[in-house]
């Protein structure tokens, strides 16, 4: 399970409107014990030294869909 732990999960300032923003954009990576086999790691590892090796070509997302409660379960993005 994935997680995204940054401007998205932050929210927005009440009184203006602003994104927080926090000083890092993270994602957390859950892997629940006794499920996953060592091969199942390495497949999860090549993705993300993949993504890692495309860093430069990924573009950015903009919120199209941002509901008022809990946005990071159902926004929506569009690549910038």
């Amino acid at each position: 399970r994935t997680m995204e732990r940054g401007i998205v999960s932050a929210g927005r300032n009440k009184v203006t409107g602003d994104h927080h923003r926090p000083m890092l954009e993270t994602v957390r990576l859950t892997i629940p014990r006794r499920v996953y086999t060592y091969a199942h790691m390495d497949v999860v590892a090549e993705g993300i030294i993949r993504l890692y090796q495309q860093r430069d070509q990924i573009k950015g997302l903009e919120f199209v869909y941002e509901p008022k409660q809990l946005r990071f379960f159902t926004a929506r993005f569009e690549y910038v």
